[in-house]
């Protein structure tokens, strides 16, 4: 296996689905590279968890076969390019977003 380059954080957003797979290794989560691959999760799609509804969680944690914990691993390191503070904030209806949102 290659080393290749992980993507700049800074940009995410425009991440290309083999640049999610790079940053997917870099942050220990790489055995979820390739049915991330399968599932067309981009930078894109990532940004957009921050708006997913509980339901719309759940559905991907299912779809893409992540244990609880690894989610929760891939939302702090969201917000950690996004530049936010480290804390996870799973307020599912106390961040000033609709009920059952995810704050990321």
């Amino acid at each position: 296996m290659s080393k290749e380059k992980p993507p700049e954080p800074l940009d995410f957003f425009i991440w290309t689905v083999e640049d999610v797979g790079l940053w997917l290794e870099e942050i220990n989560l790489g055995g979820y590279r390739q049915i991330f691959k399968e599932n067309g999760v981009n930078g894109e799609y990532l940004e957009g968890m921050s708006m997913f509804t509980t339901e719309q969680i759940l559905r991907f944690i299912r779809r893409c076969h992540m244990k609880w914990g690894d989610f929760i691993t891939l939302c702090k390191e969201l917000r950690r390019i996004k530049g936010c503070p480290l804390s996870l904030s799973l307020c599912l209806s106390s961040c000033g977003k609709s009920s059952g949102q995810l704050c990321i």
